[in-house]
């Protein structure tokens, strides 16, 4: 029987018309408020497998990778799969359990299990159907197709950020670009795909948003700033594993970048992944570099590279300098195809304006061009205000621009000929251009008519008529100067995350001794008693706050709000917190704000146009300082008039710092290049000082500098977040001569480094010439006092290894270390390559001699740790997964190298037993031959699934022991284990919450114990002494004297002395230690 199916679009219209014609009302009850589901509820996993996700083999034509994701009760995972049938219940069917599975604890409260597995031995273009499960529960059937060996043609869909409204709009833009290309072999993205990196609801969205599509379709994806909270989410890593076909070598560089930067092929292209968030001075050497290799040993027709920040930013306040002067030459020199990119939240197209000359006979000069195609898009709700600045500025066409639209991309590819285009979120074309490639020829056409982008009108210029000598004064060498040494005194933890989300401006009242702390998103502005860490009162804002600036005769602070205005507000006692006057606009999104009362000038520095000036007094614009663009943060000295303002770049040798003169017509009177993440900045009137606070939170970011305002000249840097962690903002107490830093992120990033949430740190100065712990007021005053240095425990630094302060070629950073009992001296691994081991004389603090370690490349390998054989003159070696033996007086070969079960991190000998021990960040270490190599024995932790990671490993020969250390294992428990060496029965644990323990060293016959802390927190550094009977603590040496990031301790017995190497080189690289001699 047949049945006739009215379309439901016109019943429903039916049911309005007849309503219409009898003029009745419909009468409807109002819906009843359902419950919302909660997120945990919702996305909590099951033993049902979701999440299902396919991403390239090491060769797609025969390889295919899927993840999925389940609850922890599945802990062996299968995939089952044959070639695709139209048979409903198919034979043949194979089966392969998941090679790796990881879990990840979530921001939800519950434990999710993601697990990965590689089906191998599959043919070229071959479709396959596959199901994942337990075995018993399973997926639906999926399918999929591999790589055809040669170049045919095929479609990929290309994507930029997610990040916002990711179910409820980006959903529809996923929908449409799958429909418009349905058997599309791939879908790129270049990152943000969610707005909060462990928001396991976010991920949850994602997946609903993409539907099936990933599990039918290869993602390429590269991760963008979304996906890092301090590290990188722990749903990206497991979710998505490429091949290992990134940059390979050892060291903290490399660890950042794997699995993030890779290439693959397929059938003529090849994409190739790179990480635009590792770009400090190394990061981008090491991924030119191998980009270069990857783009110069290149067999395929077409080349894609992706990452997540644009080379040249459509987003005027941003500018990727480094990216543009690493990579850019490089995209160019080759000839690179597509370069797509994301971050900027509006679609924007172009090339280099050099590529549109010398063009083939017959090309259209108005539509053709040659060269890379550089393209940004945006998938999510989120959009930015965009312009041609970088483009112009830099010898680029900015050929097409859109702002406040969702768009996709879809690309098809075929011998010879590209087509490129994108769709707007209806599935509308937007632009489109063709790249050929005929007889050594490339063009590319485009698919629309030229479109004129209109590059703003720009404000009044300050200062237009430039200074003739903007650099009067030669500072000379800048070296450090003792009398300008500060000391962390204090953190500021009475603002955190319970009263506050983001840390940012800061003001000091020195009349009152206050501090002003303006909270970026909560819009709360603090008034805080920094002496006894208490808030004394506080104001809301209408909107987000940037930065604050105070006259503190008038009793009012100025604040930059982020929606592009600046107000003023009373911190009077009777009017606390009333508006004054405001809100003023300002030209374009602000990042700092200062105010001169003397002179009547509120400076804002505006990154897309530079530092607009304004009348204090009535708000208004006066115009916009010449030759600041790009500028983040701006100070005012009322002493003086001089203005300074920071540019915020991540490249080395980039001028970071300037100055002008209002009382000169704003003429540049000096700039300087700084460190890298130069941000906030405060002026100290009275000794004419700057002081330059910088983001980051490793060892060799973070803290602030000080600088002379006339010259520029750097004074001293204080180098490392025990100054101040990832600093939005800084202020002087010119007074106490104290330093605020205002901590990003409460220093709580990256995430279980630090515990304790802290919004300001405080510096002082030491006197001129006294020692840390000698000034008055100064921590060690007195016994008991916090900072007091126990007298037993003398730290001497070593200057035979020259501290962060010397730039050293090639770069060293001191690892594991071994001492010499017969001469005292010590030998020192070097993490960085080439592979070499320093001999140093203690006594004469000189370095003997430097032994290159004869591993089989040299050149590309680190060390990890090593260990001396006094009997034999040997030294044991440990790098990558392998460890050799090398003659310590002529660095010959003796034998190796031998492989361990995983990458090395400490290793010690068994001198006498002829044993090796090796941690391998598992759970417990490796035992092998000395002799022949063999590895006799994988010692597995206990079977508790206590977090835990194997990093330091010591052997106690007076007692026949096994001692490992844990470190980077988040909410671990423990934090030393000891092992008996007959059977390797584990007979002790020292408890401890979230232990940093890079590196141990045991003396046996003294009954001590040392371990060294990685962290590089200014008072959870140093290095911790146990004793051996019973692991309780005997001494805590913290603080940077005695080691920051700490990678290597070792014990002279004889001589009663404590070696311990830092590896970022600060305070200084080696430091030698008393100790008690009872």
């Amino acid at each position: 029987m047949s049945r006739h199916r009215t379309p439901r679009r016109l019943v429903a219209a039916g049911v309005a018309l007849g309503v219409l014609v009898s003029g009745g009302v419909v009468a409807t009850a109002a819906p009843a408020q359902a419950a919302s589901v909660p997120a945990a509820e919702r996305y909590a996993p099951t033993r049902l497998p979701d999440r299902i996700t396919l991403t390239p083999g090491t060769d797609p034509t025969t390889q295919q990778v899927v993840s999925w994701r389940s609850s922890t009760v599945v802990t062996e995972a299968v995939v089952e799969y044959r070639t695709l049938t139209a048979e409903p219940y198919p034979g043949g069917v194979l089966r392969t359990i998941a090679q790796e599975r990881a879990e990840q604890t979530t921001d939800l409260g519950y434990t999710q299990a993601v697990h990965t597995a590689t089906l191998t031995g599959l043919q070229p273009d071959v479709a396959y159907m596959y199901r994942v499960g337990d075995g018993t529960n399973f997926s639906e059937w999926q399918d999929f197709e591999t790589a055809a060996a040669g170049n045919d043609r095929f479609s990929f869909v290309y994507l930029g950020d997610i990040q916002n409204g990711i179910l409820s709009d980006a959903s529809r833009v996923i929908r449409n670009a799958f429909r418009d290309r349905p058997n599309a072999d791939l879908v790129l993205q270049i990152g943000d795909l969610v707005n909060d990196a462990n928001s396991d609801q976010q991920w949850g969205e994602l997946y609903d948003a993409f539907s099936y599509t990933l599990g039918t379709q290869n993602i390429l994806t590269t991760p963008g700033n979304h996906e890092y909270e301090g590290v990188l989410s722990d749903q990206w890593q497991g979710q998505f594993r490429y091949p290992d076909s990134g940059p390979q070598g050892e060291g903290g560089v490399y660890d950042e970048l794997d699995g993030t930067v890779y290439y693959t092929d397929h059938q003529g292209v090849r994409f190739i992944s790179l990480n635009s968030n590792v770009v400090d001075t190394e990061g981008l050497r090491v991924q030119a570099e191998w980009l270069d290799g990857v783009l110069t040993d290149n067999p395929q027709e077409w080349t894609v590279v992706y990452f997540h920040h644009p080379v040249f930013s459509l987003d005027e306040g941003r500018n990727n300098l480094g990216i543009r002067q690493s990579w850019g030459p490089i995209l160019e020199e080759h000839n690179v195809d597509l370069v797509l990119t994301g971050h900027d939240h509006a679609y924007g197209r172009g090339n280099l304006s050099s590529n549109e000359e010398n063009l083939p006979a017959g090309a259209d000069p108005e539509l053709s061009h040659t060269g890379p195609v550089y393209v940004t898009s945006s998938v999510g709700s989120k959009f930015y205000d965009a312009g041609p600045r970088h483009w112009n500025e830099n010898g680029a066409h900015l050929r097409r621009l859109v702002t406040g639209m969702q768009t996709y991309q879809v690309v098809d590819v075929a011998s010879g000929t590209l087509r490129f285009e994108s769709r707007t979120a209806d599935g509308a074309f937007l632009d489109g251009f063709t790249i050929t490639k005929s007889g050594g020829q490339k063009l590319v056409v485009d698919g629309v008519e030229p479109q004129e982008i209109d590059p703003g009108t720009p404000s009044p210029c300050l200062g237009c008529t430039p200074n003739p000598d903007p650099d009067p004064i030669d500072p000379g060498e800048e070296v450090p100067d003792p009398a300008y040494t500060y000391e962390p005194t204090k953190d500021l933890a009475s603002v955190n995350r319970s009263n506050a989300s983001l840390p940012a401006g800061v003001a000091y009242h020195e009349a009152r001794d206050v501090l002003y702390l303006g909270d970026q998103n909560s819009r709360t502005i603090f008034e805080m008693d920094p002496d006894n860490d208490t808030v004394l009162r506080s104001m809301t804002l209408p909107e987000n706050i940037r930065d604050l600036g105070i006259d503190e005769e008038r009793e009012l602070l100025y604040v930059g709000q982020q929606n592009r205005n600046w107000v003023v507000v009373s911190i009077a006692d009777d009017t606390f917190g009333q508006v004054v006057r405001g809100s003023y606009p300002i030209i374009e999104s602000n990042r700092s704000l200062d105010v001169d009362p003397v002179n009547d000038y509120v400076y804002v520095a505006v990154p897309a146009r530079g530092v607009e000036v304004f009348r204090a007094s009535t708000g208004e614009s006066l115009g916009v300082i010449n030759g600041t663009a790009d500028a983040y943060y701006v100070a005012a000295d009322p002493a003086t008039g001089m203005i300074v303002t920071t540019k915020f770049f991540t490249v080395e040798g980039a001028i970071g710092i300037q100055a002008f003169d209002p009382k000169a017509g704003f003429a540049k009177v000096w700039e300087r290049a700084v460190r890298p993440g130069a941000r906030q900045l405060d002026i100290d009137s009275e000794r004419g000082l700057v002081y330059i606070g910088y983001t980051g939170t490793s060892a060799t970011s973070g803290g602030f500098s000080i600088h002379d305002l006339a010259t520029g000249k750097m004074y001293n840097d204080m180098v490392g977040p025990q100054f101040g962690k990832d600093g939005y903002g800084i202020a002087v107490d010119e007074e106490a001569q104290r330093v605020f830093v205002a901590n990003r992120d409460f220093r709580l990033n990256p995430p279980g480094q630090e515990l304790t949430a802290a919004a300001v740190t405080i510096s002082t100065r030491l006197g001129d010439g006294e020692e840390p712990g000698e000034g008055p007021g100064e921590p060690g005053e007195g016994p008991g006092e916090p900072g007091e240095v126990p007298h037993d425990y003398v730290a001497s630094p070593l200057t035979a290894i020259p501290s962060a302060e010397t730039a050293l070629e090639p770069e060293i950073r001191p690892v594991g270390t071994a001492v010499d009992p017969a001469n005292g001296h010590l030998f020192v691994g070097d993490e960085m390559r080439p592979a070499r081991i320093h001999e140093v004389d203690p006594a004469t603090d000189k370095v003997v001699k430097v032994l290159s370690v004869p591993t089989a490349d040299p050149v590309q390998d680190g060390i990890r740790d090593i260990a001396y054989d006094a009997a034999n003159d040997h030294l044991y070696v440990g790098y990558g997964n392998n460890w050799l033996v090398m003659d310590a007086g002529t660095g010959a070969l003796v034998r190796g190298p031998y492989a361990f079960s995983g990458g090395v991190r400490g290793l010690d000998i068994d001198a006498e037993g002829g044993r090796v021990f090796g941690a391998v960040r598992g759970g417990g270490f490796d035992v092998a031959d000395a002799t022949t190599g063999e590895l006799v024995q994988t010692v597995a932790g206990p079977a508790d699934s206590t977090p835990w990671r194997t990093h330091g490993v010591a052997y106690d020969s007076a007692n026949d022991l096994v001692y490992i250390s844990n470190s980077d294992a988040a909410g671990s428990t423990e934090g030393v284990r000891v092992y008996q060496g007959s059977d390797y029965a584990l007979v002790k644990r020292l408890e401890l919450a979230n232990a940093d323990f890079r590196s141990i060293a045991v003396d046996g016959e003294a009954g001590v114990v040392v371990v060294g802390h990685q962290t590089s927190d200014f008072d959870k550094s140093g290095v911790s002494l146990f004793a051996a009977s019973d692991l309780t603590l005997i001494e805590r040496l913290e603080e940077y004297r005695y080691g920051d990031k700490v990678y290597g301790v070792s014990l002279d017995p004889q001589r009663h002395l404590l070696y311990v190497s830092a590896r970022d080189r600060y305070p200084t690289a080696l430091i030698k230690v008393q100790l008690p001699t009872e």
